[in-house]
């Protein structure tokens, strides 16, 4: 007996198909280990919608072009891009506003076994990124724990490549992600 074939698996394979013809264009690729079944709009409504997000950066991808300060800030401006909720401020400085046990980190130049639990965890274990490339993994972190997570890299030749600017664009999408709905574009196939 096969196991049912839903909608949702075919959208992720199209997805996955799309990552690796960008791959080929040197432009922004992304993982998200994460379980797209996890529901994140309570928990973003509450702490995130319509408020200051706190925002934490370890790691410089460009440290040889500009202080670690000024990554920061450019990872902020960069992370102010709209998407499919209601808004949030990711703000490296929040004003009281922001939930106390609400956060979002990343890291640049992780070591390879770096995931989401280990950035809400306070870890930031770092490797060199091969020359030209940026690396992050990032983290919606909830009272300690990731709720959701992203991996990505792309190909650069500076902080000001557009490049950058869509990886980041990417990442905070993906971790700020749509609820999938259980069994709503399910289709089962047997033989």
């Amino acid at each position: 007996m096969r196991k049912p074939f839903t909608l949702s698996a075919s959208l992720a394979a199209s997805a996955a198909a799309g990552l690796l013809l960008l791959g080929g264009c040197s432009g922004p690729l992304t993982y998200s280990p994460g379980s797209r079944s996890v529901q994140i709009s309570a928990l973003y409504g509450y702490g995130a919608a319509d408020r200051d997000l706190k925002l934490e950066v370890q790691g410089n991808a460009f440290a040889g072009q500009m202080s670690g300060t000024d990554f920061a800030h450019k990872v902020e401006a960069a992370l102010q891009s709209p998407i499919m909720r209601p808004a949030t401020h990711l703000t490296l400085a929040p004003n009281d506003t922001a939930k106390s046990n609400y956060r979002v980190v990343f890291l640049f130049n992780p070591a390879n076994v770096m995931g989401g639990q280990n950035l809400c965890d306070g870890r930031a274990d770092q490797q060199p990124a091969p020359a030209g490339e940026v690396r992050a993994v990032a983290a919606f972190c909830v009272a300690g724990r990731a709720v959701t997570e992203i991996t990505g890299r792309t190909q650069v030749v500076g902080p000001n490549d557009e490049r950058f600017l869509q990886l980041m664009a990417i990442m905070k999408n993906e971790l700020f992600r749509e609820d999938e709905r259980p069994n709503s574009n399910s289709m089962d196939f047997h033989t």
